[in-house]
């Protein structure tokens, strides 16, 4: 039976495990090219001694998607870090003068129903951080901030929005295993992008720093997504076979830097 939460089912993954497939070519047709590129480079990073993010095995994506779980993925150090600390600011932590406002906003949406919980989150944390590129903030590319480091200094970039709207959800009821920060190219505004989506048994739906309203994926039509992550598992996003969600990317994913403007 999947989760219910306000009414709506939620889309939980299986449990964490290792892929596993008698026709590992078959499950993969139809994937862009970029997919070989990239489990080559996770093979050289497990070569390396990075620790594995266990996964599930192939499951549908969000936008349409075909998601293939990567047990060692090139940027997993930073969601590593941030997700151990994702709750730090609902546990007395300090977190700068935002701080209580945010707690506030967890307890406030608690008993929401559950579409109201996802939109009162979305607007609230789009209004109450400022958006700043990483390069301004930090002084280089892709510095994904925790819960804390974000409010403490009240502005962020669009990965940053989605973490801390991730935060808050968790705190206010919505299972993490529903949750997944997701990395993608806009083919429109041509940039990288990051959103929070939650998957449910009837689709899934996108947190925005781009928009107060939450949408659903198949609304966003320009989005094609690259890789996320959620908990402790990790995926790289494909299309389907005649699918046109095809993205251009001229480097690997560690170059990838969301909301740093044009690429």
């Amino acid at each position: 039976m999947p989760a219910l939460l306000g009414g709506v089912a939620l889309r939980l993954p299986a449990a964490s495990q290792a892929a596993t497939s008698s026709d590992p070519a078959a499950d993969a047709s139809g994937l862009v090219e970029r997919t070989v590129q990239v489990v080559a480079s996770a093979a050289a990073e497990e070569s390396a001694g990075v620790d594995p993010i266990q996964t599930s095995g192939i499951v549908p994506g969000v936008f349409g998607s075909v998601a293939i779980p990567m047990r060692n993925f090139p940027v997993a150090g930073r969601w590593r870090k941030v997700y151990s600390q994702i709750g730090e600011c609902t546990q007395g932590v300090a977190c700068g003068k935002r701080g209580a406002s945010f707690a506030m906003l967890t307890v406030g949406v608690r008993d929401k129903r559950f579409l109201d919980k996802l939109a009162t989150v979305n607007r609230v944390v789009n209004t109450m951080i400022g958006y700043r590129k990483d390069k301004e903030i930090y002084g280089g590319l892709d510095y994904w901030a925790t819960p804390a480091e974000t409010l403490a200094r009240g502005i962020g970039d669009c990965e940053d929005f989605a973490i801390l709207k991730m935060a808050a959800l968790i705190k206010a009821g919505v299972p993490a295993q529903s949750m997944s920060l997701v990395v993608l190219q806009d083919r429109e505004l041509k940039v990288f992008h990051a959103v929070l989506s939650i998957a449910t048994q009837s689709g899934n739906f996108i947190l925005d720093n781009l928009y107060n309203d939450v949408r659903r994926d198949d609304e966003l039509k320009s989005y094609v997504p690259l890789y996320s992550f959620s908990t402790d598992r990790a995926w790289i996003h494909g299309g389907r076979p005649g699918s046109d969600q095809v993205a251009a990317l001229s480097g690997d994913f560690t170059t990838i830097a969301p909301g740093e403007g044009l690429q």
